[in-house]
């Protein structure tokens, strides 16, 4: 078995950091996508893969250190190391029995007896939305950026014992792709939209959902929360309004002595869901304007007015007066 650390190129007091920045530049640089049919190349993938796995983890590195294996005391009882043929002509090992390791082969061989890779995780992305485009659904062209290996170099950082010019010495470039992903209708701020990259690699990427406010319309989970104006008249006689919805202009009534804040419901009315096609409600909040110009028949009128409160009591009567 080769010495942990010397696959990866480090020695054993190397820290976590520069174990995780020694295995990322070899997995580039030997990576079965970046060196197809090349058996050799394979072999050193699986051997980084099998080191770092190891080394990764404090428990099993403290182990591999005292021991020069991982869990050497209960290897005979619970584990049983066999090798199998892989396709191409070379063996490699399996581990039986012992759940941790188990998975972290069966993970790197895409199950026992056949050479895969782990899967990788998907590539972050971003899109903001306008409030319309997120209630409706669209279709969006999203830049994503990923790391690639310097073809130049081939992700050695290195030509002729010189820094690769193109890449400076990294190993990897950025590369941005343009993926037109299509939104349901209903997708809400934060919701993560999974697409896959039409290059040829099939890598999964992860679009995060970021809509701009709107001026009049919140929304809160599938629901739509307005606030409408209406005239003292209106609130005190009752009327017929027109509601403004994120499906069209609704006529509601507003019963008389509707009070100012006093909520309303239009059922259905809200954003579709993008789960189960259920649309929220639309919930209107009536608040009572008062003329700004104040004139001598506003005057009257007001006083009439006040006259109606007669009898009704003091309306702060049940607001505290202070702290205590």
């Amino acid at each position: 078995m080769r010495d942990l650390y010397e696959a990866l190129g480090v020695g054993r007091g190397a820290s976590a950091e520069e174990i995780k920045r020694a295995y990322r530049k070899l997995a580039r640089r030997h990576h079965p996508d970046v060196n197809p049919s090349n058996l050799d190349a394979a072999k050193r993938f699986r051997e980084i893969q099998e080191a770092y796995a190891v080394l990764s983890d404090r428990d099993k590195r403290k182990q591999y250190d005292e021991f020069g294996t991982v869990d050497e005391g209960a290897a005979a009882a619970r584990t049983r190391w066999t090798t199998r043929p892989a396709p191409g002509g070379f063996g490699f090992r399996t581990v039986e029995g012992f759940a941790d390791l188990g998975e972290i082969f069966g993970n790197l061989f895409g199950g026992f007896g056949r050479v895969g890779t782990p899967p990788e995780a998907p590539i972050e992305a971003a899109v903001e939305l306008e409030f319309a485009q997120a209630v409706r659904g669209a279709s969006v062209v999203v830049p994503v950026q990923r790391e690639v290996v310097c073809r130049e170099c081939g992700g050695s950082g290195r030509l002729r014992s010189r820094a690769c010019p193109r890449c400076h010495g990294t190993g990897t470039l950025v590369q941005t792709d343009r993926l037109r992903v299509k939104l349901p209708a209903g997708v809400g701020d934060g919701d993560r939209v999974r697409a896959t990259l039409k290059d040829g690699s099939k890598r999964e990427v992860a679009v995060v959902v970021r809509v701009r406010p709107h001026a009049f319309f919140e929304r809160k989970g599938d629901d739509i929360y307005t606030v409408v104006p209406v005239t003292f008249s209106e609130a005190y006689l009752g009327a017929e309004v027109e509601i403004g919805t994120i499906h069209g202009p609704v006529r509601a009534k507003i019963p008389s002595g509707t009070q100012s804040g006093q909520r309303f419901r239009l059922r259905g009315k809200g954003v579709r869901n993008v789960r189960t096609g259920v649309h929220g409600d639309h919930y209107y909040t009536v608040q009572v304007t008062v003329p700004r110009l104040v004139s001598p028949a506003g005057r009257e009128a007001a006083r009439r007015v006040g006259e109606l409160y007669v009898g009704a009591g003091d309306p702060r009567a049940n607001l505290p007066r202070s702290l205590d």
